[in-house]
């Protein structure tokens, strides 16, 4: 069966197969009146046809006819009828694939986003033959398939998603490809332009280029690999592969002379160049100017051609031929829509030409000549009738032009639609064109079938099962409650047939295809294999037919329309929405009928049903979830039975929490059991959060059941009960307690009998009788148990009452009023304690040092107390009697021994002879040797600190933390004894420790005494300490080098070193004088006045202010600044050394004006060198270089003069005595100081001549600061270029400035190796440049007339640069050439003069000509048949005038010929020479297109030779 997989049965899922004799009842047309949901109007027809594609191909007869004719202008597309495959808009056959649920087919998809589907029945054609052939021959859509995004493996198996080397927080992923491309794209533009510029040159190459190219693509694809941008990044393996190709492609490119790329794709490059070029230089004004003179637009250039226009053809026209529906399609109607279409619409297709919605149309091929009429025959299938219908206005009918044959004259291949609006049987009779020709129709054609098209739709049943709530809303969906288990579903099997059923109508056998959805799962179920039905009653009349009509209504009847219902049942045991959806159905021709208004999207995606009403082609049934309701978790967890209890601690009501399910509100209803009745109530919810039943009655309280807004559920079964909980109660009794030796009772034993929950809690007041106005103390005993006993014995004697007034238990923590009193007599015992409430006790004591131990009595006296000293497992007993107060205090000591004593109180006995023993009544001592020892632990030298610090004297301790040291400063007449208190360190665990003293100023400190609790000892050999103060540095200048300022006073002048000048080495320095400790590390500031300062040497003018750090180890010298001229003054401004390493300010003073301050304050001057140049003056005195000079200008790029000659005035082309007339016209040179020198001056010039060595001048006794410079007449005696500079000048101090290094004095030519001269002056005499035509170019001609394509070439003699002016139809336009031939293409015609050329490096160094004009001639052009293609059809024997029109100069000489129709045979040719008119007509007969393939005038000819 089609498209159903093995294994998959229908009706899965709940749904009953197809054919079951107990789901599936048939409904024919008489018991289909039950009203139906959904619009009127049934879907629209959809028409698909994948099966046409599988099948071969095979021409028709019209093909066969003309496929050797030749004359098939339009190619027809494989497998098409004529070259054309129509589209129609009613339904085509196909094989309808259906696909098991695990699939989704196009069709599944829906029609909003399937290929195949297409317009409605009633839509015309719109789109073209070649479409439509390829519409039929796709094959079916594939299943989809639904599959996770890949990923990449990767070695070992992993999975390594791709992740960019830059983080997306800095550049997002989009943004790094759009970079990346853009990186590319500019590369790759620069690479064609340059491969483009270099192929200019047939033959050059460039390896700079190929080494260029290669690192720059090798980066390229390096930083595609290593970036790894998502979507662009490569593997290693593909990096390497994409930099051999580039290598490759780099080498054909710019390498080799013969290349691959060099026939292959440099030519397609050079076309794109030259398409771009060309349109630039379109753009009138801007575009000659951007464009210029390019080499590549004038060897790529081509004439025009329009010069030869228009080609006759004449052709002999065959027979028309027709066929209707070539690809043997059958077609269908819906009805429904027929009938909705108001009854003017058939008589206005027929007058306006076009279909109503509802009319199905038949193409009818025709190729030939225009129809005039056509006439077919229509077979009704109720009757069997053959009616012959002819059609007149053909041009009211739709029509497609297919092809259209040009050699055939009005000859097209058309496609005619036929509309129709009734089933039968149609064929074409005859078609005729206007002269009354009858067209050949195709030979046993098999008619047109023409059905009604399937329809279906879903319709609730009318007798559906009213149980379980099921409801039909008023949009047409329906609800119902969801069955609970299989007993409940087998009584619905016995009264329910189900709920929805599937009416279909169409051609039978029908296939369907329903779509279930529930909560989102998707099911497909086929139903197919519906066979014709005989169930139809037969007419009435059939006994007044004779043999012939039955027999034809019976050939005919198997395509009549048949009508059946089917009914779908399912079981509704899972809640949720249950969707169905008839998707598609398909009868026994193939029409397929896609449900309109649901596509691949929507419900049967996987998403929630659409809003809004049902329709005919899907139905919704929700299915409600019974509701359920239950005591919370919480509730059940809890201890259970609850208790309710009157204390306000307590809860007097519960509100029992519940968990419902299903839609609100909620009704459940419960019963509450007490044992002696039982009384059912019901609650109301609106909520299901915080849903409670309020229980303040105990009982039982049991859920019966629940319902929600849609249905009834079940309750939990479980039972919460509410019990009373009774109050507390206490039995309270008690027993004396008796001690005989004291006098009778000492206490009593109460004992409590407790009901209710423990635990307990008993509250009652102690009073003792003795005291009647004393408040009683409230006490409180708590305990787990019912039974608990307790002993009161206090400490004071007395009659006590004891007040039980409160019991307390889990159900009443408020407590309840209990009323029970004892009262006791109590003989109190005696007690003694020691005495903490005057002061602390000490703990510790010294060697023969006594102590006293305070103890506090109770009881009668007088009193007898006993105690224990224990030192070293030794206990010494004590008795002390008589003691009549009750403070006492017990004397300790002396001690002897050092250690711990403990002291314990044993026993006390009161003055009646009552004795108590005593417990853990004791106090421990410790008694210590000796007292604290302490010394210095300073240096043998004693402690040395720097100038304003404070010291600290180390001292070592020993003993009880803290320690009070007392000392003194040895010598001190004020007797002043300081005190330090040494406290333990953190985490210190010895006795002994290392701390400090503080010494208050320089000098010998002395130990005194030291104690903690004990006096301390001195160490008599540690007992002193020195402290000592380091001296400060110096540093200054030493003056025995210097020497004073001549200008300043002798008292009062700046020590000065020597002079020197600049640029020289300096010879001597400042020697530095210092104290302390080394290394030294000295801050200096140097002040700086330039030589133009006029304020030289006052501190508030300087030019430069810096300071600067030297280190020094031992005695050292100070560098002094170098190379600026100017005064530098040195000015020392702070040292430190290794004690001080806080910087010491110095005293700035230029003389020691204090045996220990010396000189801080230097100067140094150093002079300015002589500094020149050269300058270049005409001879009236006029500067030829008004450049100003810098210092340091002299080592740049030489300044160039340039001189022009005509050609024929240089020494090479003339003799001497030509030369001197013109030296005198050379430039004047002189050599100039600057005024900070000082005269007489000295300079060495050196000169290079032109040709051989340089010479080295040397000017002496130049008194003044500028002087002319003479040069030898053999330096400058020919055509080239010299040069002069200066190598050294020298003043009268001595000082000399170097502008060029001896090494190269001398090495300046370029034939030493050197590519230009630095600094000086350039003198270069220029012959003036000179251009002649090409001897093998057309500029060459004498008459000087050429052609529109010609290339003007000159060949230009000079310098290799040049500057080239002409004139082109009296624009004016300059170019730069830098190759030897100038050329120029002629593309207009006009005059053109060649006007100037000059030097490009010096561009008045020109000549001019007056004998390089041209005049530009046109091409001739030839018009046939008036530069038109014509193409004419004739009959046989029939002659036509063809007529030639030439333009241009006479004589004309043209060549003609007649081809075949094909082009591809020459049939015949004839040359014309000599014509002196401008016409010319040839007479033809004959079949073939006449063209011209050569034209010449007086001057030009095109194609050129």
């Amino acid at each position: 069966m089609n498209g159903r997989q093995a294994g998959a049965p229908v009706g899965s899922q709940g749904l009953t197969p197809v054919g079951s004799p107990n789901r599936i009842k048939r409904r024919t047309a008489p018991g289909l009146g039950s009203p139906r949901f959904g619009s009127p109007q049934f879907p629209r027809t959809d028409a698909q046809n994948p099966e046409s594609s599988a099948e071969p191909t095979r021409s028709t007869f019209a093909e066969r006819i003309y496929q050797s004719t030749g004359r098939l202008r339009a190619h027809p597309e494989p497998g098409s009828s004529f070259g054309l495959v129509s589209q129609t808009p009613i339904a085509q056959n196909n094989n309808f694939n259906m696909h098991s649920p695990g699939q989704l087919s196009q069709l599944d998809l829906g029609a909003g986003s399937s290929a195949d589907v297409l317009a409605s029945t009633g839509s015309p054609a719109k789109s073209g033959a070649a479409s439509a052939a390829a519409a039929l021959r796709r094959a079916p859509p594939p299943p989809v398939t639904m599959s996770a995004p890949a990923v990449k493996p990767v070695k070992g198996g992993a999975v390594q998603a791709s992740t960019s080397a830059i983080p997306a927080t800095v550049i997002d992923l989009p943004s790094q490809r759009m970079y990346a491309l853009a990186v590319l794209g500019l590369l790759v533009a620069w690479k064609l332009y340059d491969a483009i510029s270099l192929s200019v040159d047939v033959g050059r190459t460039s390896f700079y280029l190929f080494v260029k190219w290669c690192l720059l693509d090798s980066a390229m694809w390096y930083g595609a690999w290593f970036l790894r941008i998502p979507r662009l990044s490569i593997l290693s393996h593909t990096m390497y592969a994409l930099i051999a190709l580039s290598v490759f492609i780099n080498l054909n490119l710019f390498y080799l002379t013969m290349s691959v790329l060099t026939l292959a794709v440099k030519p397609v490059a050079v076309s794109l160049a030259t398409g771009w070029l060309r349109s630039v230089k379109s753009i009138p004004w801007l575009g000659p100017r951007l464009v210029g003179d390019s080499d590549l637009l004038i060897d790529s250039f081509e004439l025009d051609e329009a010069h030869i226009l228009g080609r006759h053809t004449i052709h002999i026209l065959p027979h028309s031929l027709t066929h209707m529906n070539p690809q043997g399609r059958s077609f269908c109607i819906d009805e429904a829509q027929l009938r909705a279409e108001p009854w003017y619409q058939k008589y206005a297709s027929g007058l306006f030409g076009h279909s109503g919605q509802s009319q199905t149309l038949i193409p009818i091929l025709i190729n030939g000549t225009h129809p005039d009429s056509i006439s077919y025959a229509y077979t009704s299938f109720e009757t069997g009738q053959r009616q012959l219908r002819t059609i007149k206005n053909t041009g009211a009918l739709q029509m497609e032009t297919n092809a259209v044959y040009p050699t055939l004259g009005n000859w097209v291949m058309a496609t005619y639609y036929l509309p129709v609006s009734e089933v039968g049987a149609y064929e074409i009779f005859s078609v005729k064109d206007r002269k009354g020709l009858e067209f050949r129709t195709a030979t046993q054609a098999p008619p047109t079938i023409v059905v009604t098209c399937p329809q279906a739709q879903l319709q609730w049943l009318d007798n559906a099962h009213t149980g379980d709530n099921f409801v039909v809303g008023s949009d047409g969906h329906a609800s119902i409650c969801q069955r609970i288990d299989q007993d409940h579903m087998a009584e619905s099997r016995s009264t329910d047939d189900g709920l929805l059923q599937v009416v279909v109508e169409g051609y039978e056998p029908i296939e369907m295809t329903v779509v279930r959805l529930v909560n989102g799962h998707r099911e497909v179920i086929s139903l197919d294999g519906i066979q014709p039905q005989s169930m139809e009653a037969q007419p009435t009349h059939i006994e007044t037919l004779n043999a012939t009509q039955i027999a034809a209504i019976e050939k005919w009847s198997r395509f009549k329309t048949r009508k059946s219902a089917y009914t779908l049942s399912d079981t509704f045991l899972r809640p949720g929405e249950y969707v169905y959806k008839l998707e598609s159905i398909r009868d026994a021709a193939n029409h397929s009928v896609v449900m309109s208004g649901l596509g691949g999207k929507g419900i049967f995606d996987g998403n929630k049903a659409a809003e809004g009403k049902a329709t005919s082609y899907m139905a919704r049934i929700q299915v409600h979830r019974r509701p359920s309701a239950g005591w919370a978790d919480a509730l059940l967890n809890a201890e259970l039975p609850l208790r309710l209890s009157d204390d306000r601690a307590r809860k007097s009501d519960y509100a029992l929490p519940l968990t419902l399910s299903g839609t609100g509100p909620w009704t459940v209803n419960y019963i509450i059991d007490n044992g002696d009745e039982v009384t059912q109530e019901s609650k109301t919810f609106s909520k299901a959060t915080d849903s409670t039943i309020d229980a303040w009655r105990p009982g039982t309280y049991h859920l019966l059941d629940v319902d929600d807004k849609f249905c009834g559920g079940q309750a939990s079964r479980a039972n919460i009960t509410l019990v009373q909980a009774p109050k507390p109660a206490a039995n309270v009794s008690s027993t004396p307690i008796t001690a005989h030796e004291c006098g009778g009772e000492i206490g009593a034993l109460v004992e409590l009998e407790l009901t209710g929950r423990p635990p307990f809690a008993v509250h009652y007041r102690e009073r003792n009788l003795r005291f009647p106005n004393s408040r009683p103390i409230t006490r409180i005993v708590r305990t787990q148990q019912r039974r608990h006993s307790f002993k009161v014995m206090p400490d004071m004697a007395g009659t006590y009452e004891l007040e039980f007034f409160r019991l307390e238990d889990d159900n009443y923590p408020s407590g309840q009023p209990m009323s029970a009193t004892i009262e006791q007599a109590i003989h109190a015992q005696p007690s003694a304690k020691i005495d903490t409430l005057n002061g602390r006790i000490s703990s510790r004591a010294c060697m023969g040092e006594e102590l006293e131990l305070p103890v506090r009595l109770k009881g009668q006296g007088p009193w007898e107390l006993v105690y224990n000293i224990v030192y070293e497992n030794r206990r010494t007993s004590k008795t002390v009697s008589g003691i009549t107060d009750e403070s006492y205090t017990i004397a300790l000591g002396a001690f002897d021994n050092a250690g711990e004593y403990t002291i314990e109180l044993a026993q006390v006995k009161d003055g009646n002879q009552c004795a108590r023993d005593l417990i853990d009544v004791s106090t421990v001592v410790t008694v210590r040797e000796g007292g604290p020892r302490v010394g210095f632990q300073c240096p043998d030298n004693g402690i040395h600190v720097l100038d304003g610090e404070q010291a600290q004297m180390p001292i070592n301790v020993a003993g009880e933390f803290p320690v009070e040291v007392q000392y003194h400063k040895v010598g001190d007449t004020s007797d002043h004894v300081h005190t330090a208190t040494i406290r333990r360190k953190p985490q210190q665990q010895s006795s002994s420790q290392l701390a400090s003293v503080i010494a208050y100023g320089p000098g010998e400190y002395e130990l005194l005494a030291a104690s903690d609790i004990c006096a301390g000892t001195i160490d008599a050999q540690r007992a002193r300490c020195s402290v000592h103060v380091e001296a400060k540095p110096s540093a200054w200048f030493v003056t025995d080098s210097l020497r004073r300022d001549s200008n300043d006073a002798h008292d009062t002048g700046i020590w000065r070193l020597h002079e020197s000048c600049e640029g020289a080495a300096l010879q001597s320095a400042f020697e530095l004088g210092l104290s302390g400790s080394g290394p030294w590390k000295i801050d200096y500031r140097v002040d700086y006045w330039a030589t133009g300062n006029a304020r030289s040497g006052v501190p508030s003018f300087t030019d430069r202010t810096i300071t600067h750090s030297l280190v020094v180890l031992q005695t050292s010298t100070l560098k002094p600044e170098c190379c600026e001229p100017g005064l530098y003054r040195y000015t020392l401004l702070s040292v430190r050394d290794e004690r001080y390493q806080k910087p010491q300010m110095l005293l700035a003073a230029h003389e020691a004006v204090a045996a220990e301050a010396g000189v801080t304050v230097v100067e140094h001057l150093i002079t300015k060198s002589p500094l020149a140049e050269l300058r270049a003056y005409s001879p009236d005195g006029t500067p030829l270089d008004t450049s100003s000079s810098s210092r340091g200008s002299f080592r740049r790029q030489p300044r160039s003069i340039k001189h022009c000659l005509a050609p024929g005035q240089s020494k090479s082309d003339g003799d001497a005595q030509t030369w001197a007339k013109l030296h005198k016209y050379l430039p004047v040179f002189r050599i100039e100081f600057e005024p900070s020198g000082k005269a007489p001056f000295q300079a060495w010039v050196e000169v290079f001549p032109a040709s051989g060595p340089s010479e080295v001048v040397h000017l002496e006794d130049i008194a003044g600061y500028s002087q002319p410079i003479t040069l030898p007449d053999h330096v400058a005696s020919q055509i080239g270029r010299y040069h002069m500079r200066l190598v050294r000048t020298r003043d009268a101090r001595g000082c000399e400035h170097q502008f060029v290094d001896p090494s190269e004095v001398g090495l300046g030519r370029a034939d030493h190796g050197s590519a230009a001269i630095a600094g000086g002056i350039e003198i270069e005499y220029i012959e003036a440049p000179n251009a002649r035509p090409a001897s093998a170019s057309p500029a060459a001609n004498p008459s000087r007339n050429v052609c529109v394509g010609d290339v003007l070439a000159f060949e230009l003699r000079g310098l290799n640069s040049w500057n080239v002016d002409y004139s082109y139809n009296s624009a004016r336009r300059s170019t730069s050439v830098t190759k030897r031939l100038f050329r120029r293409i002629a593309d207009v015609p006009g005059n053109f003069t060649l006007e100037r050329v000059c030097h490009r490096a010096a561009n008045e160094c020109c000549s001019e000509f007056d004998d390089l004009s041209y005049a530009v001639h046109d091409i001739p052009r030839v018009l046939v048949s008036g530069g038109k293609d014509v193409y004419q059809d004739i009959l046989e024997g029939d002659m036509v005038d063809i007529r030639l029109d030439l333009v241009g100069a006479p004589p004309f000489t043209f060549t003609w010929q007649r081809r075949s129709i094909d082009g591809a045979k020459v049939l015949e040719s004839h040359t014309v020479k000599d014509l002196d008119v401008f016409s010319y007509t040839i007479s033809a007969a004959s079949e073939g297109t006449f063209e011209v393939t050569f034209v010449q005038d007086r001057y030009c000819q095109y194609p050129k030779a």
